[in-house]
């Protein structure tokens, strides 16, 4: 019989960390909701998943659990340049195959673009959004310098389409507590003409978890300078801002974060048990033995 206090730290859970962390907020919540929550993993099937993937996924999918919500995974596979089908299933069957199981249906991006138009067309109706010429270089040469705000020429080749922020200051609270402030400059949603379905990420993702109904995030830190365009789009859209929480990240020995495109190890060359015994001790927690990915998740269960 579990005789450890509500409150106390589970003794699979090193203090300080950020399962710690994770947990005691998951107490207080339980103990003082309100509403529900809804989080979720949505990774880009632009490449295999790897240990760093991995790391976010357990880390977002004990968080759900935890506070008693639903998790949901969500493929981002709007960029259709990098981004395959094939990839997806790809990357859902290795979630499968390390035991995380999906409270609802997946969601693709690519069949999300119609939410994507529409929100998009308010904005344009709201004169929130502008038609941009500026090339990629002439932008890296001036990014402050957002001449197309008042106007472009007639019959002049639209490369993007731009939020109008306005270097409005947006400021947040993470759920560790911290306040973050930074100032939003104009922003990509969409590029090419204003019939094409080239959206951006800063589009997309803040439709996409509006209509999920997204209550939480937990993502990487390398995501979360993106979070003030995100929440002054959602202001703009009237939507709620998610609560959010950042993952540390897995670096390599020269200090820097684990990516497909550094060709990271995949999660399918690694054991399975013992790549999510490494992302848990990463996250904070202690090892322990288990014979198969029944037995890490048995274990968890215990928390």
């Amino acid at each position: 019989m579990n005789t450890r206090h509500p409150s106390s730290l589970p003794e699979l859970i090193r203090p300080n960390t950020w399962l710690a962390q994770a947990w005691a907020h998951a107490q207080t919540f339980k103990h003082n909701q309100h509403t529900p929550y809804i989080g979720r993993f949505a990774p880009s099937p632009s490449g295999k998943l790897h240990q760093g993937s991995l790391i976010t996924a357990l880390a977002s999918y004990l968080h759900a659990h935890w506070y008693g919500g639903v998790w949901r995974v969500r493929v981002e596979d709007v960029d259709t340049s990098r981004c395959t089908h094939a990839m997806g299933e790809h990357q859902l069957r290795t979630l499968r195959t390390l035991g995380f199981q999906f409270d609802e249906p997946v969601l693709w991006q690519t069949e999300n673009f119609a939410a994507y138009r529409a929100e998009f067309e308010r904005l344009r109706a709201q004169h929130q959004v502008y038609p941009c010429t500026c090339t990629r270089s002439q932008m890296a040469q001036n990014p402050s310098a957002h001449h197309c705000a008042l106007g472009i020429d007639e019959g002049a080749t639209i490369r993007t389409w731009r939020f109008r922020a306005d270097n409005q200051v947006v400021t947040w609270v993470d759920e560790a507590g911290q306040t973050h402030t930074q100032t939003v400059d104009d922003f990509v949603v969409k590029r090419g003409a204003r019939s094409s379905d080239e959206w951006a990420y800063a589009q997309a993702v803040v439709v996409d978890d509006a209509h999920q109904g997204i209550t939480h995030v937990v993502r990487g830190t390398d995501i979360r300078e993106s979070t003030a365009r995100q929440i002054a789009l959602q202001k703009a859209l009237g939507y709620p801002t998610p609560q959010y929480n950042h993952v540390p990240l897995l670096c390599n020995a020269a200090g820097e974060k684990l990516s497909k495109s550094d060709q990271a190890p995949e999660l399918d060359a690694l054991n399975p048990v013992s790549a999510l015994r490494h992302a848990w001790q990463f996250l904070g927690g202690n090892d322990f033995e288990c014979m198969d990915v029944t037995g890490f998740w048995k274990t968890l269960k215990t928390l």
